[in-house]
């Protein structure tokens, strides 16, 4: 707008003081307009820099959510297996239920040792 002053008639009755504020003026609004497109290049910067880490915080904890999925669902597939009503070993054994916990504490923790293993590479 202040640009465009300049091609009316109105410009041309300008005293020499008035026209040269206005090129002060023109100067000033240029300025300002470059420093407000840095300042908004610079918040751009920092918002994507900050999807990125809030972006890496929910994959580690999806990952961590992932691993812990998978190493509780083996005592649930053992436990399953025990649970229905078909002939299992151990069945009949006084301590068949202590059989059944440690192996599904040890497929757990197999589990666990090779997802932090496969995790850690």
């Amino acid at each position: 707008m202040l640009e465009q002053l300049k091609g009316l008639s109105v410009y041309h009755g300008f005293s020499a003081r008035e026209k040269e504020r206005l090129e002060d003026v023109l100067i000033e609004a240029r300025q300002l307009v470059d420093m407000t497109s840095l300042g908004s290049q610079n918040l751009a910067q920092l918002e994507g820099t900050y999807n990125n880490i809030l972006n890496n915080n929910l994959n580690d904890t999806m990952k961590f959510l992932t691993i812990w999925s998978i190493v509780l669902t083996a005592p649930t597939i053992v436990s399953g297996f025990f649970g229905q009503n078909v002939p299992l070993p151990f069945e009949h054994t006084p301590g068949g239920w202590l059989i059944t916990i440690a192996l599904s504490l040890l497929l757990a923790l197999i589990f666990a040792v090779w997802m932090n293993h496969y995790v850690n590479r």
